[in-house]
């Protein structure tokens, strides 16, 4: 009985279902005409989006790029201001033992020569500051140095005097161009 029932529901739907299809295939013509229309200007706006998304990437990718220059510009100013104090502080030796010693006078002028070419690279306000600044580092250690003994004053003169020796050497030599030598035959 019950499949009866249900046979009877299944069949008076189906013919209710046929007549509404003459009057539905009259709507679908109308509805993908009119829904065609958003689903091709949504696809457009979605693209647009796409290219938004595409073009404020590459902004946001410009600006990280550009944040790391930055970055890479300020740590190398620093390292360069970190030389150029760690020179000061071999100069300001170099004038006291000057000023007790007149054999670190020759010293003293070759670190200012080399000093000058270092400061040429930075904004002179900047140097000024730096030199300042260890100056007044330098002026705390400057007064146990002027009561020092003679002997001991006069060893580490002469050991920051051959440090600054080096160190001229070695930046006269680091603008040449330094290709391997050739071994000889010695035998």
């Amino acid at each position: 009985m019950a499949t009866k029932i249900g046979l009877a529901a299944v069949a008076t739907l189906a013919v209710v279902f046929a007549g509404a299809a003459p009057t539905l295939s009259a709507l679908n013509g109308d509805f993908g005409s009119r829904y065609g229309r958003r689903d091709v200007a949504m696809r457009n706006a979605e693209e647009q989006v796409g290219k938004e998304r595409e073009a404020e990437a590459k902004i946001a990718e410009r600006n990280q790029a550009e944040v790391n220059k930055r970055k890479a510009a300020a740590a190398k100013i620093a390292q360069q201001s970190s030389q150029l104090q760690f020179l000061y502080t071999y100069y300001i030796w170099m004038e006291i033992c000057s000023e007790r010693f007149t054999e670190f006078d020759n010293m003293k002028a070759g670190l200012r020569e080399f000093l000058r070419s270092r400061e040429a690279t930075f904004p002179s306000d900047q140097a000024d500051s730096i030199w300042n600044v260890t100056a007044e580092k330098f002026q705390q250690l400057e007064g146990v140095l002027k009561i020092a003994g003679e002997a001991r004053l006069y060893t580490d003169c002469d050991q920051h005097g051959r440090y600054i020796e080096g160190l001229l050497m070695l930046a006269s030599r680091m603008g040449e161009p330094s290709e391997p030598l050739l071994r000889r035959k010695d035998f």
